[in-house]
């Protein structure tokens, strides 16, 4: 490829951008996003807020405990603050729970709830909660109190039995039982098995795929677009006469990824936006997290999967991305320049979206079995290192520390080569197809191109030899 064969790209991408933010549907689309994510931060605290106003204060407003197990609980403070300030608590160490219950069955409209403790013979303690048919107390009010009194039961029957924290600690550490297999020699060969990750990192790795999909998918989906038009339009026969079709393709793929680019920086700055409106209308510690306990134990579980990240791993993970979205652009203009008419653009992106999708879907597999901890680390590094599916998969792993530095510098060498080796591709066969009108071309017809134009360009090497040899 010669220098001269991208002159114009800069004009190209002008061009195309000045083009694509244009369309009222871009326009509309980024507006609609930035509306939502500015208001998404704000009404989901009201709604948050207004739930919690609901539900401060119990419906339940006498809680009467009967307690058989000898334990000498006072219950007298079991359920504290706000919620059940004005609720009763009742303790009742005899018989009677029958007879109670019956008569609370009679009565209509009772606010009451009875708590039954006892000791199996089957060694357990048994926790019975009851409230009259007729009662007007709403379950989710009473789930809440019943899990709230099983708290603060665990505490107390742990106290009574005069056991210390750290005791507790060491008899609650968790028993962890495996297989083992012997080989030949009569050795123990313990099996491997892959180490499984949290419901949380799942999620993670999971929104990790998404949102790089959705990257890659628009600005492919944005160049094939814009070929396929200016085919059909016969724009691209004009556009030939300045630039060749290498600047051509070039200058769209830039113009796509900055589109991308400025759509995600305006959804990231409505967001912040939007968590300031947030903390001025419900006060600071009023954001998405909040300033709560929960809030609090959230960010630090978050903190804690990301310690592993560094202004290295950053930048690592942003030029993977980049590089993922270089590689299915370029396939996504070979796609589009497959094509000669709008009516026929779905059936010549079928290539296109199918490696899209295999892509992706390896992704997915691979996160399903890393939750279920049957995947080994040589699995993650391979699929982290596949061209299909390294955009899609080493960012978040490695972010999440699941993957080791050398291991994502060899999957980014390997996506950086297969790029540049697709567009060595490329730029074989992209100026015969942008010319091209006729039928959809399929897989075969577009290896034939890059065969003709081989060994058309291996005659004319052969000929310019031959005449300095003349000469």
């Amino acid at each position: 490829m010669k220098r001269s064969d991208y002159a114009g790209w800069r004009e190209v991408f002008s061009f195309s951008l000045r083009q694509e933010m244009k369309q009222k549907s871009f326009r509309g689309l980024l507006i609609v996003m930035c509306v939502l994510i500015l208001g998404f931060v704000p009404v989901s605290t009201w709604l948050g807020q207004r739930g919690e106003e609901q539900e401060k204060a119990t419906q339940v407003t006498l809680l009467t405990v009967y307690d058989e197990t000898g334990l000498g609980i006072d219950y007298s403070h079991a359920l504290e603050g706000d919620r059940y300030r004005e609720m009763q608590i009742a303790q009742i160490s005899g018989e009677g729970f029958a007879e109670h219950v019956k008569a609370l069955e009679e009565s209509e409209g009772s606010t009451e709830m009875i708590a039954h403790i006892t000791y199996e013979e089957a060694g357990y303690f048994n926790l019975t909660f009851v409230k009259a048919a007729s009662a007007a107390l709403k379950d989710k009010d009473c789930d809440r109190l019943t899990g709230d009194f099983e708290s603060f039961f665990q505490d107390a029957r742990i106290s009574a039995v005069d056991v210390s924290p750290e005791q507790l600690a060491f008899i609650n550490q968790p028993v962890e039982t495996r297989i083992e297999h012997t080989t030949a020699e009569g050795e123990i060969a313990p099996e491997e098995e892959g180490e499984s990750i949290s419901m949380s990192e799942y999620y993670i790795l999971l929104a990790g795929i998404v949102v790089v999909m959705l990257i890659v998918n628009m600005g492919g989906g944005q160049i094939a677009f814009s070929i396929v038009t200016e085919k059909s339009s016969r724009v691209v026969e004009y556009l030939m006469i300045n630039v060749r079709p290498m600047a051509l393709i070039v200058g769209k793929i830039l113009a796509a990824l900055t589109t991308v680019v400025i759509q995600f920086a305006a959804y990231g700055v409505c967001y912040l936006l939007s968590n300031l409106i947030s903390s001025l209308l419900f006060g600071s510690g009023a954001a998405l997290l909040g300033s709560t306990q929960d809030g609090a134990q959230q960010a630090s579980g978050i903190a804690a999967m990301f310690s592993s990240v560094n202004p290295g791993t950053i930048l690592l993970a942003a030029v993977m991305i980049l590089a993922g979205v270089f590689f299915y652009s370029i396939v996504a203009g070979l796609a589009g320049a497959s094509v000669s008419k709008m009516e026929e653009m779905a059936e010549g992106l079928k290539l296109y979206q199918m490696l899209l999708m295999v892509g992706s879907y390896i992704g997915i597999f691979l996160c399903v079995f890393q939750i279920v901890g049957n995947v080994s680390q040589v699995a993650v590094n391979i699929c982290c290192i596949i061209p299909l599916s390294a955009p899609f998969v080493m960012p978040a792993n490695l972010l999440l520390g699941k993957l080791s530095l050398p291991v994502a510098l060899a999957s980014l060498a390997v996506v950086l080569l297969s790029t540049a080796a697709l567009f060595s591709f490329t730029a074989k066969v992209y100026e015969s197809m942008i010319f091209y009108n006729g039928n959809v071309l399929k897989l075969k017809d577009i290896l034939q191109i890059a065969k003709n134009r081989k060994l058309a360009g291996g005659s004319v090497s052969r000929r310019g030899e031959e005449e300095k040899h003349h000469e």
